[in-house]
């Protein structure tokens, strides 16, 4: 179904037979009015303003519209820095491995043809998650030209900035802020390269390309691949978090080294983070036996605070007739859940990629003192349109998300709302690593305490078929609404508390 603003200017420019290009940049509606910026390649006269103001009255005739025009034309310079900061800020998982230098500009003018120029490996990203579409129709909303994009493989005596170059690495810490940590002691042992400085793991496990992480040994298992290969699996805690790589060895000597190394050792690992199916995986190449400094104490990331107020969403307070009975007081919960403030979240999105896909509706729940006191829903305007199935998975459709907040306006109201509290979800790996990864761009770190209901579930009730949200709201008898999120998180937090029952 065709927007109805885009409706009104496809009838304005018929009218105005190409004279002036105008498109609508946004449309926002709010407080009963209706808000439309428009963006032109030239002046646009009053006559014809008027005109177009008139249009849109009649389309929207029983609110107030407002109009504001705005001449937006890109140069060569312009289009190249909107690209880098549209890659900067949608492309986090690469966004290291990417410099104002890596997009060139072929050709200017109305049409503009431009080259985002990288390695094989970030090629491959940019073009599995569709960037280029996705950045053209950036474009075409905030400029009156035509783009053009490609992404092109990098040879070595170009500018682009290569995975290995710790300039570039260098370069954005302060962006990313990402810690480092030279580590103690190191004893060269598994690998010709020398390397002492590890990456937080807190920082570094979303950001695919080389890195190093080092950390005390927490679990060591030997595995078998699908191709029937032998390979180990290391799980390294930092302190800060921790990650778990995968080492493939057929190296009878290194094989050797690997029986010295077992939970309690600490070491400094060398590897790739790369992708598959979604998420990031690490893979070690090599590594050396090492201590932590004197005193390490992992140094706080500094985040922005919440805001003091909120502005796009208000927690409504709560209370269930349910939580009243007799058998739900606080007496007969345990003291974990009555002594902290547990928030249950859901989301929802427009995929299941948490480095392309986007968060088009958050709900959250409160519980304090073992009780559900409040609720939180906002819709997000994801700037993308949603696919069929995503729509009826959710029932959530472009024209509800018409002239919502987007994912920067709406993110400090869910921050408020969080707080400190332990973070809940059904499966909270999704949601979290979502959250946090919309988080970064905007200078918020989440890194609250997580609980998995999907993992109690698993321990508490393993004669369940499936330990689905859905299958174990069944078992407690709770209300079940899929699938959006306020519904899936309020059964979400019922299931908690009668599951801390058990």
């Amino acid at each position: 179904m065709q927007n109805p603003c885009d409706k009104v200017l496809e009838a304005v420019k018929n009218f105005l037979g190409g004279t002036v290009d105008i498109r609508i940049n946004s449309a926002v509606i709010k407080n009963g009015e209706v808000t439309v910026n428009l963006i032109c390649d030239s002046v646009v006269s009053e006559e014809d303003r008027d005109l177009i103001k008139s249009s849109f009255e009649n389309e929207f005739s029983a609110m107030p519209i407002n109009l504001n025009f705005s001449k937006s034309i890109a140069d060569a310079e312009i289009c190249k820095t909107a690209v880098f900061n549209y890659l900067q800020t949608h492309c986090f998982s690469v966004a290291h491995a990417i410099d104002k230098n890596s997009v060139k500009i072929i050709s200017g003018g109305k049409k503009i043809k431009y080259e985002i120029v990288v390695l094989d490996t970030v090629k491959e990203y940019l073009e599995r998650t569709g960037v280029i579409p996705l950045l053209n129709d950036f474009l075409h909303r905030e400029y009156c030209n035509f783009f053009e994009g490609e992404i092109r493989a990098s040879s070595h005596d170009e500018s682009a900035p290569t995975l290995e170059d710790d300039s570039v690495l260098e370069s954005d810490v302060l962006d990313l802020q990402v810690r480092k940590v030279k580590m103690a002691e190191v004893v060269k042992f598994c690998d010709d390269e020398f390397y002492d400085t590890a990456t937080y793991i807190q920082d570094g496990k979303e950001v695919l390309g080389k890195c190093y992480f080092a950390g005390t040994v927490v679990e060591k298992e030997e595995r078998v691949s699908k191709k029937g290969n032998t390979y180990y699996r290391l799980t390294l805690d930092d302190k800060s978090s921790k990650i778990s790589g995968s080492y493939f060895t057929s190296d009878k000597q290194k094989l050797q080294k690997l029986q010295k190394i077992d939970v309690g050792s600490v070491i400094i690992a060398r590897g790739e983070m790369d992708e598959f199916g979604g998420r990031t995986s690490f893979i070690i190449k090599g590594y050396h036996l090492c201590e932590f400094p004197s005193g390490y104490k992992p140094q706080s990331r500094p985040s922005k605070k919440p805001p003091e107020k909120y502005t796009y969403a208000f927690p409504t307070p709560c209370e269930t007739s349910k939580q009243d009975d007799f058998f739900t007081s606080s007496n007969t919960l345990p003291k974990w859940l009555t002594e902290k403030e547990y928030v249950v979240v859901d989301i929802e999105t427009t995929g299941t990629d948490v480095t392309s896909d986007k968060i088009t509706e958050i709900g959250a729940v409160r519980i304090k003192n073992g009780v559900i006191r409040e609720t939180f829903q906002i819709l997000i305007d994801p700037e993308v349109s949603l696919s069929k199935r995503i729509v009826e998975l959710t029932g959530i459709t472009d024209e509800m998300l018409v002239g919502k907040p987007k994912i920067q306006d709406a993110y400090p109201d869910f921050i408020k709302f969080l707080g400190d509290a332990v973070f809940v979800a059904h499966n909270a790996d999704f949601d979290y690593r979502f959250l946090k990864n919309a988080g970064k761009p905007l200078g918020y770190f989440v890194e609250n305490e997580c609980v998995d209901t999907l993992e109690i579930s698993r321990k508490k009730l393993p004669w369940l078929s499936n330990h689905k949200l859905n299958t174990v709201c069944a078992h407690f008898n709770i209300e079940f609404r899929h699938h959006r999120a306020l519904s899936d998180a309020f059964a979400t937090a019922e299931a908690l508390i009668e599951l801390a029952k058990l």
